[in-house]
């Protein structure tokens, strides 16, 4: 891949070594961990390791340490190259936990966080042979939240990664994981999700054959998870590697950065970050070290990982659905809309000759598809350009004749839509109202279908002459009612309710109600 930097393990280990012989009071802290006094506890079926390691007190200087102006003297770098331009600059770790533990940071001050960098995460440990790339969010156990970076360090070290390597090599050779230790989720393309059962709540696998269907997973995983208020990104910390063609990874959600037993008069100083979450644990005061049970640090990880009911929302979220719907938003003598992924910018298309004028060409319809997770809150994908102004639409775009004019219907999940159509009630009442619109829509829908399964006529030949038929044939009464249209499921007007796309006014309240009733509807309909 023309963009990466070339880096290699001997690359690395001629950079860690000729760095530490210049820098005499860092290469004592590496020499240190050779004689750290380690342990081992016995935490949820798993032996965690405990490190003395008094080096890992904070040595900076002034200002932020990973800004090269504020670099130590003698300290050195190696470039590394991420996507679209992104530039690092590899050093080597002052307040070391592993030999050749490695920082990666961004060249500029910009804040912590994986939006968009994960595959430049991804990149460093396919070229980073034998290392294991890791991240803490911002209020996941970073020490500096206001400069992007990563960390690195051999493999092998870190008990959590042991145990999910052993059950990812596993995978990969065909064997089928204990169900008591490993369960599938879900996959998307060549990328596959399993909740690791045992150790702590929150704990997620991740295996690929690309990068690209690796980052897809990861962030649908980051998306289920909850935001919490003013903060940029969910709590989490995350390891990824390369080992037999595939790209492995492992996550581990969070719900506090640091553990309410710290607060105590005899709290140890322990703040989690990602080694520690991955079962080695740093103990940087000396004092600390002896008096830590098992009892005590798992207390220390309850008071940092999910809760049972979390988790299990956190499942519920990735694995639940929502049908799709189509909804006419606009029709027209001429259409305006853009597609955002494809870059072509706005474009047109007519009524002509009871068809559609697209470019010249004339087309019975139109469909612009959008491949939507159905178990999240979609992302926009096209826009339409209404009398009102741009508007933005998530799910597929179809084009349609209808009433001798040009017919935009959005193909869009049910939730969504709700989203959109809650988002302009009352924040007091929306909790219910999803109940009841939801269970309204189920209705539209389902008549919509019967009607046209029950349709009879003629064999017709061709669109102008269906369209004919089902415009001036009598509805059919199915179960006492008609549908409200009959070439989509419901409109975005006044005659059903008001949905507006993607917008602004979807707040966390309106999504909070959405989320919380998602796909309940009233017990005394029966569609």
């Amino acid at each position: 891949m023309p963009y990466l930097y070339k880096v290699m393990a001997e690359d690395i280990d001629k950079f860690v070594h000729d760095q530490l012989s210049v820098w005499p009071a860092v290469a004592a802290k590496y020499r240190a961990l050779k004689s750290a006094r380690t342990r081992t506890l016995p935490i949820g079926g798993m032996l965690v390791t405990l490190q003395s390691n008094p080096g890992r007190l904070p040595i900076f200087d002034h200002g932020c340490p990973l800004c090269e102006e504020n670099y130590m003297e003698h300290q050195h770098t190696l470039p590394f190259e991420g996507r679209k331009g992104r530039k690092y600059n590899i050093l080597v770790n002052r307040a070391p936990i592993f030999p050749n533990h490695l920082v990666i940071t961004r060249d500029t001050h910009v804040p912590q966080t994986i939006w968009h960098r994960f595959p430049d995460m991804l990149d460093l440990a396919a070229k980073l042979d034998n290392y294991i790339v890791f991240y803490n969010s911002p209020n996941s156990g970073t020490s500096v939240p206001g400069h992007a970076h990563f960390q690195a360090c051999p493999k092998g070290y870190m008990p959590l990664e042991r145990a999910a390597d052993r059950l990812l090599r596993g995978l990969a050779a065909g064997f089928k994981p204990d169900s008591e230790e490993l369960e599938f989720i879900d996959s998307v393309r060549d990328a596959q999700l399993y909740h690791y059962k045992r150790f702590n709540r929150g704990v997620f696998l991740l295996r690929s054959a690309t990068s690209k269907s690796m980052a897809k997973q990861f962030y649908r995983l980051l998306d289920c998870l909850n935001l919490v208020a003013e903060e940029t990104e969910p709590r989490f910390n995350a390891f990824t590697y390369c080992s037999e063609g595939e790209y492995r990874a492992v996550v581990i959600m969070r719900s506090s950065a640091r553990p309410a037993c710290l607060n105590q008069a005899d709290s140890v100083s322990i703040t989690p970050g990602a080694v520690d979450m991955a079962g080695f644990v740093v103990v940087p005061k000396e004092e600390d070290f002896d008096r830590i049970t098992p009892s005590l640090l798992q207390e220390i990880y309850a008071d940092v990982t999910l809760t049972e009911a979390e988790e299990k929302r956190l499942l519920w979220r990735l694995v639940r659905q929502q049908p799709r719907i189509e909804v006419g938003i606009c029709s027209s003598s001429q259409v305006r809309f853009e597609i955002i992924s494809d870059g072509a910018g706005p474009q047109k298309v007519s009524y002509r000759e009871g068809k559609i004028d697209y470019g010249g060409a004339l087309y019975d319809e139109l469909v612009f598809e959008a491949a939507t997770i159905s178990t999240l809150f979609a992302e926009p994908s096209f826009i339409v350009y209404a009398s009102d102004g741009p508007r933005r639409y998530a799910g597929t775009l179809k084009l349609i004749v209808h009433k001798g004019q040009v017919q935009a219907v959005n193909i869009v999940g049910a939730e969504d839509y709700l989203l959109s159509v809650v988002s302009l009630l009352p924040e007091e009442s929306r909790r219910q109202k999803c109940i009841e619109i939801r269970t309204w829509l189920m209705r539209q829908v389902a008549l919509r279908k019967n009607s046209r399964h029950c349709a009879g006529g003629p064999q017709l030949v061709g669109t102008p002459s269906l369209i004919t038929y089902l415009e001036h044939r009598s509805a059919p009464e199915v179960s006492g009612e008609v549908p409200a249209h009959s070439a989509y499921d419901v409109c975005a007007g006044s005659h059903c309710y008001s949905y507006i796309g993607l917008t602004e006014a979807a707040d966390s309240s309106a999504r909070e109600a959405v989320d919380e009733t998602w796909g309940q509807i009233l017990e005394s309909w029966q569609a």
